[in-house]
């Protein structure tokens, strides 16, 4: 009876929600479009969910992030949206990583988890061409989705000769607004990660889904469908030259979308140098203890593989202080 909403809408039908509860989808990010196409996923009754975010919750993430409230903040996302989906639905298995895709680990979790489909819904653009790389290469669609301001972006990228990739349309040096620098409005927000869920339902259930990228700007109510051509040129999907999925352009260093985040990762640790870690921190200050990550005095989250997050005001202030409490 869970899903009969679903079931009696002719385009799904009994059949087809047969096959979303035999599909895998992978959510990376879990921010404002993460945490919401998430949820959506999870009411839709989808198998599996593979959740991705290197994150934590913080104040300002209130505003849009729906799955969050305050008793999160200083929370892994992954952990905090876990905890929401399993009492939404139970029937969902839900597999966590709180942890940076990148080159060395985006096979195990995307590939070996076995997901049908990637939804981005992440806030930096390495990340997004990684995903890119891997998708054309292992022919995993995937829907590209962003916002800011009252701005926002989809487009579904299913890998075929004759079909665009990212990096056809988006140069990887495009001077994007953040919403640090422009804001962002919670009902964008809703609205594409809900159309980039109705998308991946369309995929998942093998119908007709939106081959052009749509553009909606909430403030002005406009929407607009522009056709986005295959570069006949593109390094990638034309080339097969994966730069990002070899880590070739990948960094140690990355500004977060937040209040003046940086995150680090310079060295590995284990498990004994985390705890000795913590247990040094605990005697200069404030340390709250979230088992996979430790909070010391609400400016640095440390995480048990050495990765941090920094508030600084720069990337020179974030590598000092990265370098003065967890080392070099």
């Amino acid at each position: 009876m869970r899903y009969i909403r679903q079931e009696i809408f002719s385009e799904i039908g009994k059949k087809g929600q047969s096959k979303l509860r035999k599909s895998a989808v992978a959510v990376v990010g879990l921010g404002a479009l993460g945490s919401v196409a998430a949820e959506l996923l999870t009411r839709a009754g989808i198998r599996k969910l593979i959740l991705v975010d290197r994150d934590i919750v913080e104040v300002s993430n209130l505003q849009r992030q729906a799955l969050y409230g305050e008793s999160d903040i200083g929370k892994p996302k992954a952990i905090a949206a876990k905890e929401k989906l399993n009492d939404i639905n139970s029937e969902v298995k839900i597999k966590i990583f709180i942890d940076d895709l990148n080159h060395n680990n985006i096979r195990k979790i995307i590939d070996i988890e076995n997901a049908n489909l990637i939804l981005d819904c992440t806030d930096n653009l390495e990340t997004r061409f990684l995903i890119n790389d891997f998708s054309i290469k292992n022919k995993v669609p995937f829907i590209h989705s962003s916002v800011v301001g009252s701005k926002g972006y989809i487009l579904n990228l299913v890998p075929d000769k004759n079909n665009p990739c990212l990096r056809c349309f988006l140069k990887e040096a495009a001077q994007l607004d953040t919403c640090e620098t422009a804001g962002v409005l919670n009902t964008i927000t809703r609205i594409i990660p809900s159309i980039q869920v109705n998308e991946a339902i369309k995929i998942l259930l093998g119908k007709d889904y939106e081959k052009n990228l749509l553009f909606f700007d909430v403030w002005k109510n406009e929407l607009m469908k522009i056709k986005v051509n295959k570069n006949k040129k593109c390094e990638c999907c034309v080339k097969n030259n994966f730069e990002y999925l070899s880590g070739k352009k990948s960094s140690k260093t990355t500004k977060m979308c937040g209040n003046d985040v940086f995150q680090i990762k310079n060295k590995s640790i284990d498990k004994k140098e985390f705890d000795n870690l913590k247990n040094r921190l605990k005697k200069i200050g404030k340390v709250t203890d979230f088992d996979y990550c430790v909070n010391f005095d609400n400016k640095l989250t440390i995480f048990q593989d050495g990765r941090a997050l920094l508030k600084a005001k720069d990337e020179k202030e974030a590598k000092s202080l990265y370098s003065r409490f967890v080392g070099n």
